[in-house]
C-alpha cells in the first residue's frame, strides 16, 4: 500500500485507490503515517483530532475510528497490506515502510540531495522530491492550526527544499531558469527574503547589476513599510557583494533563513552584539548543517561551539541565534549554565530544566522531581516549537545531554570551555582567534574608526599583542577610545610592556589575563578597589547598595564608579540599576583582591555585603510581616545607604530582584564560616518563600542555617530553623515530616524558657495535624497553644491560634463557636494592625457562613478578603479565596461565574505551585461540572485532584473526589456511586467531619431505591 499525505490524504494498493472512511479517520492516518514507528499516546491524538478541544466520550470516538481504520488497512492484523496499526501503552503505532508514504519520501530526497556535490543532481533531486507535492499537508482533512502543529517542520522544509533547488540551479549556471522561478517565488511570498537574495545575485550574474540593487531598493521600502526593520543579514551582505563586485563568490551558499514570518513569542536572548565581526565560516557552517538536518525525520540539529576562554563563543551562539529566529520564530530561550562561575557551583541539569520549563509558563507544581521525567516534559513541551535554545557555559555532555530538545524543529546551540567530545549527534565547532583581518576590523569598531585611522601597523600589532582574542580586542579598544590622549602606538608600548607581567590565570589563558591586566591598571584607584571588592561579594548580581556597602562609598559615588566599569566592559548591566560580572571577570576580580588586600580587609568586605544583605532583608520583611519575631535579628555593621522599601509592594520588588543573590549568599555563608548569617538570612526569608511557594530553597536555606546553628551551639536560633524547617514541609505536603520537626522544636523552647516560639510550634503543630485529618489532635494542639500565647501578651499570635480554633470548629461542624472565633481574631487583628490576617479570617469567615447557607454574607466576606490579600501579595490566600467564592457561586445557582473562578483559582495554585489548593480546586470544578450535566469533565476534574491529593497526603480532597464521582455516577452507574460514596464515608467518619452526615443520606436514599428496584423485578 502506498499512502499520499503532501496534498489529500489518499493509499493506493496494486494500483486501485483505498477507502480510507471518514475526514477523522483519514486524519487519524496522516497523523500516524507522519509519526510512523513511533507510539502515538490517545491522550495526544484526542488533542489533536478535535483541535484541543475535545468533547466528551472523545476517547470512545478514538477507539471506534481506531477499529474502523484498522478494518480497512490492516484487517487481518498481520500487516499483509504493507502496514501494521498496533495498541501498544495506551497509544497507537503504525508500522510500515517510509518508502511507502510520500511525506517521508520527500525527507529522504532532500537529505540525499544535501549530499550531492553536483548542483546538476542536486538539482534534479529536489525537483523529484517537491514533484511529490500536490498541495498543503493532509489538505482535505486537517485545519490550519493542526497543520502548523504537526507538520510545520515539512511545510518549512518545502520551501526550504525550493530554494536549494533555485541555489543549485545558480551553481549549475542555469540563470535564466532560476530568474523565473525566483520572480514567481517571489510573487508567492513578498516577505520572504531569501529568494530575494538569490534573486539579487542571479540578476548580477546574467549581467543585471542594476536591477539587482533595484530588487534591494525595493525590498527595503517594502520591509521598512510593512514590517518597520532593515532588510537582514543575507540581503545586505549580498549588495555589498554586488557593489564590490563579488556576489559570483556567493552562489551555491545554503538558504539562511528558511522561515518567512519573525514571530517570537518568547525571547530571551541577550541583545545581539552591535559591532560583532568575523565568524562568517563558523555560521556558514551552521547554515550547511540545518540543509543537511532538513530531511532528517527525526534529527534535532545540535552544534556545539568550544574554545579557550574570551574566543567569542557566547557571542557568536547569540549572534547566530538572532540570525536564525526566523527558522525558529516560537522560542528564542537562553540559559547560562555556569559551568565555570567563581563561587558557585555548574547548574544541575535538574535546576537547568525548572528554570527553562518556569520560562515556558510551566506551574512550578507540574514540573517533575525525577531528572528524566522533567527531560522528558521539556522535550514535549519543545515537541511542536520551532525552537532555538543556546545552552551556555557548559562543563560536561552530561550536564547538558537532558536538556537537548528532541524534535528536527528544534536548534540547540551549546558553548562550552571543553569539547563535548561525548555528546553524541553533536556538530563541533572548535573557536579558534579572529583572523588578523577580522581581528584590525574589531579593533577599529570599538575604538572607533577616527581614533584607528592612519597607522594600520599599528592596529595590527595591537591586535597581534591581544593575541587576536575577541575579549581583550574589545577591552582594549575600549580603552584607546575613552582615552583621547592616547594614541594607537601608545597602546602598542604599553601591551608591550606588561606581557612580562602575566600572572598565571585559573584556566591558563594568558592572553586573558592580559586583557583584565590592562583594563584594571588604566582605572584609577577608586575605580580599582571597587571592582576588586566587587569579587569577594556572593551572588551573581547586585545593585549600587551593595556596591557602596562592599566599598564604603556614598550611594552616588557608587553609581557613577559603577557606569564607569560598565563602560570599560568590566562589568555587564542587565537591566537599568543592575550589574553583575562575566564569569572570567569575577574570577579576576577576586584574584586582584587576594593578590592585593590583606586577609581581614577581604574579610571585612566580605562581611560588609552580607551584612548589607542582612539588614536588608529584615526592613523588607518587616513590610511584609508584622509579626513580633521570636528572635529579633540585626546587622552587626548596618550599611549606611539601603533601599527605602516604604511598603509593600517596594519590599517584594526588591525581594525578586535580589532572591537569586540571596539564595546564594546563604550557601556561601554556610561554607565560608559566616554561621550566624546562614541562619539568620533564611529565618527573615521564610514568610517571602511561603508567599512566592519557593519550597525547595526554602528547605534547603534551613538545612544549611539548621547545621550553622548547631555549630553555634544556639539553641534558641536551633529551635528556629526546626520550625520553619517544620512548616516548609507543611507548605510541600509532609505533615507528617512537619510534625516530626515541631516536637524536635518544642522541648528547646521549653528549656530555654522561650514561650513565644513554643506557642508558634504548637499552633504549626495543629497545621500539620488538621492537614492530616487529625481534627481531635490539632484541637488539642490549638488549645494548648492559646494560654501560651495569652501569657506573653503576643497578641497577633493569639489571633492566628484563635483563628485555626474557629477553622476546626468549622471543621468539626460547631459554626457558632467557629464564628465566635473568627470575629474575636478580626478584632484582634485590626487592633495590631495584621491587614493580611484580616484577610485570611474573613475568608474562613465566608467558609462558615457558606456552610450555614448564608451565601450573601459568605461572598460580601470572600470579596472583602480577595481586596486585601491582593493589596498584600498572598497569592495563596487569593486562590483559597476565589475557589471558595466560586463555591458559593454554585449554591445560587449562578454557574458559570462559578467556574470562572474556580479557573482564576486553578491557575493561581498552579502558577505558584500550591498542590493542597489546586486539588480542593479541582473537586469543586468538577461540582460545578456535575450540576451542569458535563458529566466528563466533572469526571476528569475529581480523579485529578485525587491523584494531586494522594501525593499530597490531603485525605479530605482525597474523600470530595470519592464524593464527586459518587455523584457524577448516581444515575449511570449506581453500583459504582455507592462504591464511592463509601470510601468518601470512610474518610469524613474517621475525620469526624459533617460531611460524613451527608453521605449517609445519600447512602441511605441509594440502599432504598436498590431494595425498591429490586422488589419490582421480582
Amino acid at each position: 500500500m502506498q499512502f499520499r499525505l503532501l496534498g489529500r490524504v489518499e493509499a493506493q494498493h496494486d494500483g486501485s485507490d483505498v477507502e480510507l472512511g471518514r475526514r477523522r479517520e483519514r486524519c487519524l492516518l496522516g497523523i500516524l503515517l507522519l509519526e510512523a514507528g513511533t507510539t502515538v499516546s490517545a491522550d495526544r491524538l484526542v488533542d489533536l483530532l478535535w483541535d484541543g478541544v475535545p468533547p466528551g466520550g472523545a476517547r470512545a470516538n478514538l477507539h471506534a475510528h481506531i477499529s474502523r481504520l484498522r478494518g480497512r488497512i490492516d484487517p487481518d492484523g498481520q500487516g499483509t497490506m504493507g502496514i501494521r496499526l498496533i495498541t501498544r501503552g495506551g497509544g497507537y503505532l503504525v508500522e510500515t515502510d517510509p518508502e511507502r508514504v510520500d511525506a517521508h519520501r520527500f525527507r529522504a530526497l532532500v537529505s540525499r540531495a544535501g549530499s550531492l556535490s553536483d548542483p546538476a543532481e542536486r538539482s534534479a533531486t529536489l525537483s523529484e522530491a517537491l514533484a511529490l507535492w500536490r498541495g498543503p499537508l493532509l489538505a482535505d482533512v486537517a485545519s490550519d492550526r493542526l497543520r502548523e502543529r504537526i507538520g510545520i517542520e515539512l511545510t518549512e522544509g518545502r520551501m526550504l527544499a525550493t530554494e536549494m533547488m533555485i541555489e543549485a540551479e545558480l551553481a549549475a549556471g542555469r540563470i535564466e531558469e532560476a530568474i523565473v522561478e525566483l520572480t514567481a517565488l517571489i510573487a508567492q511570498y513578498p516577505m520572504r527574503e531569501r529568494p530575494r537574495a538569490q534573486l539579487m545575485r542571479a540578476l548580477y550574474q546574467s549581467g543585471r547589476q542594476a536591477d539587482a540593487l533595484k530588487v534591494f531598493a525595493d525590498t527595503r521600502r517594502l520591509l521598512i513599510d510593512e514590517l518597520g526593520v532593515e532588510p537582514g543579514p543575507e540581503l545586505q551582505r549580498v549588495q555589498r557583494q554586488i557593489l564590490a563586485g563579488e556576489a559570483d563568490q556567493a552562489a551555491g551558499q545554503a538558504p539562511a533563513d528558511p522561515a518567512a514570518e519573525p514571530a517570537t513569542r518568547r525571547n530571551d536572548l541577550p541583545g545581539d552584539v552591535a559591532d560583532f565581526t568575523g565568524r562568517e565560516e563558523e555560521m556558514n557552517r551552521l547554515l550547511d548543517l540545518l540543509v543537511r538536518n532538513t530531511g532528517a525525520p527525526a534529527a534535532v540539529t545540535i552544534s556545539a561551539f568550544d574554545g579557550m576562554a574570551g574566543i567569542g563563543k557566547t557571542a557568536l551562539a547569540v549572534h547566530a541565534a538572532h540570525a536564525l529566529s526566523g527558522r525558529y520564530p516560537d522560542l528564542q530561550l537562553f540559559i547560562n549554565l555556569r559551568g565555570h562561575t567563581v563561587g558557585q557551583e555548574p547548574v544541575t541539569p535538574a535546576t537547568a530544566l525548572d528554570t527553562l520549563l518556569r520560562t515556558l509558563g510551566v506551574p512550578p507544581g507540574a514540573i517533575p522531581e525525577d531528572l528524566d521525567e522533567r527531560s522528558a516534559l521539556w522535550r514535549a513541551e519543545l515537541a511542536n516549537r520551532r525552537a532555538v535554545v543556546v545552552l551556555d557555559d557548559a562543563t560536561s555532555a552530561a550536564q547538558v545531554r537532558p536538556l537537548l530538545p528532541g524534535t528536527p524543529t528544534c536548534l540547540a546551540l551549546i558553548t562550552s570551555r571543553r569539547r563535548l567530545t561525548d555528546l553524541e549527534a553533536a556538530h563541533a565547532v572548535s573557536l579558534d582567534v579572529l583572523p588578523p583581518g577580522d581581528a584590525q576590523a574589531l579593533l577599529r569598531r570599538v575604538a572607533g574608526g577616527e581614533r584607528t585611522a592612519g597607522d594600520p601597523a599599528a592596529v595590527a600589532e595591537v591586535v597581534r599583542l591581544c593575541g587576536y582574542l575577541p575579549l581583550a580586542i574589545r577591552i582594549s579598544g575600549a580603552r584607546l577610545r575613552t582615552r583621547p590622549a592616547w594614541t594607537v602606538r601608545h597602546l602598542v608600548e604599553r601591551l608591550a610592556e606588561r606581557r612580562h607581567r602575566l600572572p598565571e590565570f585559573a584556566t591558563g589563558d594568558r592572553s586573558v589575563e592580559a586583557a583584565f591586566a590592562l583594563s584594571y591598571e588604566h582605572l584609577d584607584a577608586d575605580r580599582q578597589r571597587l571592582f576588586r571588592l566587587l569579587g569577594l561579594a556572593p551572588g551573581a548580581e547586585f545593585d549600587a547598595y551593595l556596591a557602596a556597602a562592599v566599598a564604603e562609598l556614598d550611594l552616588n559615588d557608587a553609581s557613577l564608579l559603577l557606569e564607569d566599569l560598565v563602560d570599560v566592559h568590566l562589568l555587564q548591566q542587565p537591566a537599568p540599576g543592575r550589574y553583575r560580572f562575566h564569569d572570567l571577570l569575577r574570577e579576576h576580580a577576586e584574584a586582584v583582591a587576594t593578590r592585593t588586600e590583606p586577609e581581614p580587609v577581604r574579610r571585612e568586605a566580605t562581611g560588609r555585603a552580607l551584612d548589607y544583605y542582612l539588614h536588608t532583608t529584615a526592613v523588607a520583611m518587616r513590610r511584609l510581616d508584622s509579626r513580633e519575631p521570636v528572635v529579633t535579628i540585626q546587622a552587626a555593621r548596618p550599611p549606611v545607604h539601603s533601599p527605602l522599601l516604604g511598603d509593600t509592594a517596594a519590599a517584594l520588588d526588591w525581594l525578586d530582584a535580589e532572591y537569586g543573590t540571596l539564595i546564594a549568599a546563604v550557601g556561601y555563608a554556610a561554607e565560608h564560616g559566616w554561621d550566624a548569617h546562614a541562619w539568620q538570612l533564611p529565618h527573615l526569608l521564610q514568610l517571602y518563600l511561603n508567599l512566592r511557594f519557593r519550597t525547595a530553597d526554602w528547605l534547603s536555606t534551613h538545612r544549611s542555617g539548621l547545621a550553622a546553628a548547631r555549630r553555634l551551639a544556639d539553641r534558641l536560633a536551633e529551635a528556629e530553623m526546626l520550625k520553619n524547617l517544620g512548616l516548609g514541609q507543611w507548605a510541600a505536603g509532609d505533615s507528617r515530616e512537619a510534625i516530626e520537626l515541631y516536637r524536635q522544636a518544642l522541648p528547646i523552647y521549653r528549656e530555654t524558657g522561650n514561650q513565644h516560639g513554643e506557642g508558634d510550634t504548637l499552633n504549626n503543630l495543629g497545621l500539620a495535624q488538621e492537614r492530616l485529618g487529625q481534627y481531635e489532635e490539632a484541637l488539642h494542639s490549638y488549645q494548648q497553644a492559646l494560654p501560651v500565647r495569652l501569657a506573653v501578651g503576643y497578641r497577633r499570635g493569639e489571633g492566628a491560634t484563635r483563628m485555626n480554633l474557629g477553622n476546626i470548629y468549622d471543621r468539626l461542624g460547631h459554626p457558632h463557636e467557629a464564628i465566635a472565633h473568627y470575629q474575636d481574631t478580626l478584632a484582634i487583628f485590626q487592633a495590631v494592625g495584621e491587614e493580611r490576617g484580616v484577610g485570611i479570617v474573613l475568608g474562613n469567615l465566608g467558609l462558615v457562613y457558606a456552610r450555614m447557607e448564608r451565601y450573601d454574607e459568605a461572598i460580601s466576606a470572600y470579596l472583602r478578603s480577595l481586596e486585601i490579600t491582593g493589596r498584600s501579595g498572598d497569592r495563596g490566600a487569593s486562590s483559597n479565596n476565589l475557589t471558595n467564592l466560586g463555591n458559593a457561586y454554585r449554591k445560587l445557582g449562578r454557574h458559570q461565574e462559578a467556574v470562572e473562578r474556580h479557573t482564576e483559582a486553578l491557575r493561581l495554585a498552579r502558577e505558584i505551585g500550591d498542590r493542597h489548593t489546586e486539588a480542593e480546586t479541582l473537586n469543586n470544578l468538577g461540582d460545578v461540572y456535575c450540576d451542569t450535566g458535563r458529566a466528563d469533565d466533572a469526571l476528569r476534574c475529581h480523579e485529578q485532584a485525587m491523584a494531586i491529593a494522594a501525593e499530597a497526603v490531603d485525605p479530605l480532597d482525597i474523600a470530595h473526589g470519592h464524593h464527586g464521582i459518587g455523584n457524577v455516577l448516581r444515575e449511570r452507574d449506581p453500583d459504582a456511586a455507592r462504591e464511592h460514596w463509601s470510601r468518601a464515608l470512610a474518610i469524613y467518619t474517621d475525620m469526624g467531619v459533617p460531611e460524613a452526615d451527608e453521605l449517609r443520606a445519600l447512602l441511605d436514599e441509594a440502599g432504598q431505591r436498590r431494595h425498591e428496584d429490586r422488589g419490582r423485578e421480582r
